[in-house]
């Protein structure tokens, strides 16, 4: 499976953001993740050169540099552990049908592991998340009753499996996730496959809900 690991760039970006400030153009991103704050403080432009130059070039080539930026724009954060902080770059683990999947792992164990996907459509860049979490709380509440209603001792959506979006003929996304019973340990990922389609992400098709115990 491809991956990218910009180790090398990263270090080259936080020297040059350090030494150079006045040559290299530093961009800040924030966002929310778990009630924190975290910033990223990576050179955008040396991710953006190294997504067009680098592994998935060819994948790249049809979009428009401003999409690529936007792409480098979601790879990069900055988190804080016992006090200290640290630069990290999330993984581009697959690039398929105009879908990427990004990966990281904040505290290099499983616990931390963290999976999203990105849509690249007409150069927009749409965040996907892990599809699920994009329903209303409305939706998710009836997604979960109608799960139960079909295995009983459903618990919980897996936040830590790594979900499957893609984008049918009809335009609508079908999610494919894990779900957990009562009795699985959170480290196994679930042992229920679920699956369903919706054409906004924010509400889900009834008729489509599929689910189904993993032997």
């Amino acid at each position: 499976m491809k991956k990218i690991i910009l180790c090398s760039f990263l270090a080259i970006s936080i020297l040059s953001c350090k030494k150079e400030n006045s040559e290299v153009k530093t961009e800040t991103i924030t966002e929310t993740k778990k009630d924190s704050l975290v910033e990223t403080k990576i050179s955008i432009s040396v991710i953006t050169d190294s997504l067009k130059n680098g592994e998935y070039s060819k994948e790249f080539a049809k979009y428009s540099d401003e999409t690529i930026k936007k792409v480098a724009e979601r790879m990069g954060f900055y988190y804080t552990i016992g006090g200290t902080g640290e630069e990290q770059l999330k993984e581009i683990t697959s690039f398929k049908n105009d879908i990427i999947s990004l990966y990281c792992s904040p505290g290099q164990n499983g616990p931390s592991d963290q999976h999203e996907k990105i849509l690249l459509k007409d150069n927009n860049v749409i965040y996907l998340g892990n599809g699920f979490d994009q329903l209303t709380e409305i939706e998710s509440q009836k997604l979960e009753n109608e799960i139960k209603s079909k295995i009983k001792n459903f618990s919980h959506f897996s936040g830590r499996s790594e979900s499957e979006i893609s984008v049918k003929e009809n335009g609508n996304y079908l999610i494919k996730f894990s779900g957990l019973t009562e009795d699985d340990a959170e480290a196994s990922g679930g042992s229920i496959e679920i699956s369903y389609e919706t054409k906004d992400l924010k509400t889900y098709i009834p008729n489509t809900l599929k689910t189904k115990m993993r032997i």
